[in-house]
């Protein structure tokens, strides 16, 4: 007992304290953020009242003060876990925390040796960086993404990726405790703050006037909505089939250049002798138009969660297969150990292998338009399509890859019914947004159920599939002309230079300023 008194933080012994408090409404104030509230600004203020605990606490205090409010963020933010695994919600949430409790240590570490505390900022980058990463990585609701919305000011991602975003938003915080705080410096971090807020939406009204012409695609996404208990129910296959093939005729009326289905969307396990003559490639040979579809692909003895290109009847179709799996949803982690953890979670949990390379679909676009003389010109263009299948759109490095491998757009075929009516729909496309910006490539999402949705290099949701208002648990289709840009951005070209730019400056920041400290005395 005597232990637990000394490890366990007071706010376990009174739940009424007021640190406690303030760090519950800084994580209450970040998830605000985020959907469902969506209430962005409250991201430019929420760590202020966690600075307050943190400058008046020690270490031990800073570390768990800090780690409460990384669990109320994280356990509001991904509540909608608790329709697929109460457990794994909690574990999850838990853990997640950490990455607060953390930061919560460095900045107690800044604050009591006066480090210059810009520091800090530059912490929360190379920790969310760690988040990302880390025993697989899980980089959703990254600071940066509740700016989404914010079309001017997230361009900076094209050079800095989210992190970048995140940067700008903690950098704020810290300009405002300082200011409160009664910081010597107080001036200075607020000058310092507004100047990179000013810099970066400047950048971004720039680089949306100065993006060099592109060519044009039309797409088509077709959103099914098959209720989850159906999916692979061996007596609703052919029914499944019907109302995709129905939504795929009537989106051929609107003359696409493309139609993509959503993750898993054909029914049947596919092998490479089927394919040539399933009902998918029938049905692209009738169109005359390639169709993407998410399927189960299988290949000596060993299955893939897929996307196939079909291009008809006699070509036998490409495949792309999905290298980033999600741990305990589409495998165990160390199946050998772990295993008999199947027959405690209470769903199906696949038995699906990774691929290893990033495979880069082509489709053709045709377009006709007179020139100067008056005479009728027809071009043919040919895009190159990366798939991001299910959750691969959440980590940069994959988007990335793909965009490295010279693809121009990016598709993201998903299936967010496993969620119910939750706000993950919601949380999932901030990540696309963030992608499109990050490489200058258009963003088409198709989900079986979730937002089907098209996405400028801006980041602009300009389209998505609605029923009478309403996105999620409703089937449709929706075809839109997307532009693609003959551009490499330097975040493509250079990856998360940013991010180990910060673990520098923050160490240069602690090794000088401390250095600076010792010559003092």
């Amino acid at each position: 007992m005597s232990y637990l008194t000394g490890v366990l933080p007071d706010l376990f012994k009174k739940s009424l304290r007021k640190r406690a408090l303030l760090a519950v409404i800084s994580g209450l104030a970040a998830f605000a953020a985020f959907p469902p509230l969506e209430l962005p600004f409250t991201a430019w203020l929420a760590f202020i009242p966690l600075f307050h605990v943190i400058a008046t606490s020690g270490y031990r205090k800073s570390f768990w003060y800090s780690y409460l409010a990384g669990v109320v963020f994280f356990a509001s933010v991904l509540y909608w876990l608790t329709v697929v695994s109460v457990p794994g919600f909690i574990l999850l949430s838990l853990l997640l925390a950490v990455i607060f409790g953390l930061f919560g240590l460095m900045s107690r570490f800044v604050m009591k040796y006066s480090i210059n505390l810009l520091a800090i900022p530059f912490a929360w980058v190379v920790l969310e960086y760690v988040r990302a990463h880390l025993f697989t990585g899980f980089p959703w609701a990254l600071l940066g993404y509740s700016q989404y919305t914010n079309i001017n000011l997230i361009q900076i991602a094209d050079m800095t990726g989210a992190y970048g975003v995140s940067f700008l938003l903690m950098t704020f915080n810290v300009a405002v405790w300082a200011w409160l705080a009664g910081s010597r410096r107080k001036v200075s971090y607020l000058m310092i703050s507004l100047l990179l807020i000013i810099a970066a939406t400047s950048y971004g009204m720039y680089r949306r006037d100065n993006m060099p012409e592109g060519s044009p695609a039309r797409i088509s996404v077709v959103q099914g909505n098959i209720e989850q208990d159906l999916k692979w129910d061996q007596r609703s296959a052919e029914a499944i089939i019907d109302k995709y093939t129905d939504l795929t005729r009537n989106a051929l009326a609107d003359a696409p250049d493309i139609i993509i289905w959503p993750e898993t969307s054909y029914p049947y396990l596919l092998r490479d002798v089927d394919m040539a003559g399933s009902p998918m490639a029938e049905l692209s040979e009738e169109a005359g138009t390639p169709i993407l579809a998410g399927v189960a692909y299988e290949r000596d003895d060993v299955m893939y969660n897929s996307a196939v290109l079909f291009t008809g009847a006699e070509k036998q179709p490409e495949i792309y297969r999905k290298v980033h799996l999600v741990p305990f949803g589409e495998y165990i982690p160390f199946e050998e150990r772990l295993g008999p953890l199947r027959k405690y979670i209470d769903k199906p949990i696949g038995d699906f292998r990774p691929g290893n390379d990033y495979k880069i679909f082509s489709f053709r676009s045709v377009t006709r338009s007179g020139d100067h003389r008056s005479m009728l010109v027809r071009r043919t263009t040919f895009h190159k399509l990366g798939v991001l299948i299910c959750f691969e759109d959440v980590f940069p490095y994959i988007a990335r890859n793909f965009a490295r491998e010279g693809a121009g757009i990016l598709a993201n075929i998903t299936n967010d019914a496993w969620f119910g009516r939750t706000a993950a729909s919601r949380q999932h496309l901030q990540a696309s947004v963030f992608r499109a910006v990050e490489n200058r490539v258009p963003v088409v999402r198709a989900a079986n159920t979730g937002i089907s949705a098209f996405v400028d290099i801006f980041g602009k949701v300009i389209s998505r599939v609605e029923v009478d208002g309403r996105e999620i648990f409703v089937e449709g289709y929706d075809t839109r002309e997307i532009m693609t840009v003959p551009v490499k951005s330097a975040y493509t070209e250079y990856g998360d230079i940013f991010v180990f730019f910060a673990g520098f400056f923050l160490l240069f920041l602690v090794i000088t300023e401390k250095f600076l400290s010792l010559t003092k005395k």
